[in-house]
């Protein structure tokens, strides 16, 4: 009886195959390559090489179009290979090397010798008239000598250089070290057929994070704020990714988050008796991974179904192409290529025109700069992800900050830098101190600080924002009670979120000009909390070149006449 003949087809993975997409998580990256190929009647044994060592196998999927089936699929490291120890050039060049080391050593002899001679003439036996001419002829021949070392270097430094030359070259000849991983599967057709086979695999050492560009233009009425979003993508997987379609996932693929078991709490006067747990550890195998069987298409189940027709997207322009309620994607515009190195590729997400309102903030009694920044609303589609930015205000570089992430109509602070237009001045602080009390005689303290606003600029500023505080007690016995502002603290029933700021304590101090306790401006802020850290702050509206002053004052009544620590 015959045996059945197989036939046994190689692809390289680098040349045969094209990348159809990239997606590129935060920390690894999921690649799809399609290989063609002619498979005769039959059994093939096909076999596709210079993947990278960094795939992860649990993650390879093959699939196929064509009148084929796949029949079994193993993947597996082959072992380095190492590059040939030497060539006919780098031969001759070893040989030239040890000639021109012989000559070296020959000149340098002939430099002793010289010089041994010189050591042993005796002056007396010396004619004085030709002492001169002896040393002419030392000078000269020294010369000729040091000079003939000289050359013998630099050839000697060429010889060395082409030597290296010729090793790298000998090492570019063995594949990539980085591509060593193999995928082996068996087809059967009943006729012969061009087949496409499909594979899909996840990949370390690759990851892009976000950078933006923030500029302002505060001329313009509105203030809208551009965002330019940028991703900075990098990867070490070994292959190049060469104009391919690159989709950006905000979502991180995690593996074995669990909710963590709390365990009661128990309290008692008797010293618990200490257990030791033993905790079961998975095993994980290190060094070579090992041959592993994947599942073929045609075992798949019916719910992984859903992924094999999935229609190429339009990639002319940038779009969301996924939006849920825990990670969005989208899709990079054009097709990119991102060689395996140590740089990171920038690429442009969206450029984006966002409303924001700008705010002035100071806290006088830290710095009495006055701090510019904007509420920037996200009102595009995209989701931000945690990333550094460069911050330009009317075309002028002003700083670095970071943008934490942001959903799609959330609300986040940039900060916009110093305005030293805006000068706060922080005066002394004024303590006059009483008794009150018939038999049981307290002391009362009263302070006072002033603080003066002077907006130096032709235009109005409106909504700054400053930001001081008065003392909190910890005891029963002593009480601190605001006297100006006059703020009053929420009532205890007062508890949740404000559904909006009518429901906050506010208090009109003067013209454009409102108190309020910090934290109450907020959207959504929390009414049982306002007030407790004894934050407060002042929305005020300073008119072109004019000042304002605002006053704070509070008493601190201490009835057991003792020493207060913190005041």
């Amino acid at each position: 009886m015959l045996g059945i003949q197989i036939h046994a087809l190689s692809l390289n993975s680098i040349q045969d195959s094209k990348i159809t997409n990239i997606n590129l998580y935060t920390n690894r990256a999921q690649v799809t390559r399609s290989y063609k190929v002619n498979v005769a009647s039959g059994q093939t044994k096909l076999t596709i090489s210079c993947l990278p060592n960094v795939v992860d196998y649990g993650s390879l999927r093959v699939e196929g179009r064509g009148p084929a089936v796949i029949q079994d699929v193993t993947v597996y490291t082959v072992p380095i290979e190492r590059p040939d120890s030497s060539s006919p050039l780098l031969k001759e060049l070893d040989n030239k090397k040890e000639k021109m080391n012989n000559v070296l050593k020959r000149c340098r002899k002939a430099l002793e010798a010289i010089d041994k001679y010189m050591n042993n003439i005796s002056i007396e036996s010396l004619d004085i008239s030709k002492l001169g001419e002896a040393m002419d002829i030392y000078d000269t021949t020294e010369q000729k000598w040091d000079e003939r070392i000289i050359d013998i270097k630099k050839e000697m430094e060429n010889i060395d250089s082409q030597i290296i030359q010729e090793t790298e070259r000998l090492e570019k000849l063995v594949e990539n070290k980085k591509l060593r991983t193999n995928v082996a599967m068996g087809l059967f057709t009943e006729s012969p057929a061009e087949v496409e086979i499909i594979l899909i695999y996840a990949v370390s050492n690759a990851y892009w994070h976000a950078v933006y560009d923030i500029r302002v233009d505060m001329q313009t009425p509105g203030t809208p704020v551009q965002v330019i979003y940028k991703a900075a993508i990098n990867q070490r997987t070994g292959e190049i990714w060469e104009n391919a379609p690159v989709t950006l996932e905000t979502s991180q693929p995690t593996f074995g988050l669990e909710l963590p078991d709390l365990q009661p709490w128990y309290i008692t006067y008797e010293k618990p008796v200490v257990r030791r747990h033993m905790q079961t550890q998975r095993r994980t195998t290190g060094g070579k991974a090992p041959r592993r069987q994947l599942t073929t298409l045609a075992d798949r189940d019916e719910d992984e179904d859903e992924d094999d027709n999935e229609d190429d997207m339009d990639i002319d322009v940038a779009e969301v192409t996924s939006k849920g309620d825990i990670s969005a994607t989208f899709r990079v515009p054009g097709l990119t290529t991102i060689p395996s190195d140590e740089e990171e590729h920038g690429v442009t997400i969206a450029v984006l025109q966002l409303d924001a309102k700008i705010l002035w903030a100071c806290i006088p009694k830290g710095d009495t700069q006055v701090h510019l920044e904007a509420n920037i609303t996200n009102s595009s589609e995209y989701t931000f992800l945690p990333g550094p930015s460069n911050v330009y205000v009317d075309q002028s570089f002003i700083s670095r900050s970071k943008i934490p992430g942001v959903a799609p109509l959330e609300t986040f602070t940039c900060p916009l830098g110093v305005d030293p237009s805006i000068r706060v001045t922080y005066h002394p602080q004024e303590k006059m101190t009483s008794e009150s009390g018939f038999y049981n005689k307290s002391l009362k303290y009263v302070y006072s600080q002033r603080i003066s606003v002077h907006n130096t600029k032709s235009v109005a500023v409106d909504k700054l924002k400053i930001i001081d505080k008065v003392p909190v007690s910890q005891d029963a016995n002593l009480i601190v009670n605001l006297i100006n502002p006059t703020l009053t603290l929420p009532a205890p029933s007062a508890v949740g979120i404000a559904t909006s700021n009518k429901a906050l304590p506010t208090v009109k101090v003067g013209h454009g000009i409102l108190a309020q306790w910090n934290g109450a401006e907020k959207s959504g802020a929390d009414v049982s909390a306002l007030g407790k850290d004894g934050k407060l702050n002042w929305i005020c509206s300073v008119p072109a070149l004019e000042k304002i002053n605002l006053l704070l004052q509070w008493e601190v009544v201490d009835s057991q006449r003792r020493q207060i620590y913190g005041l």
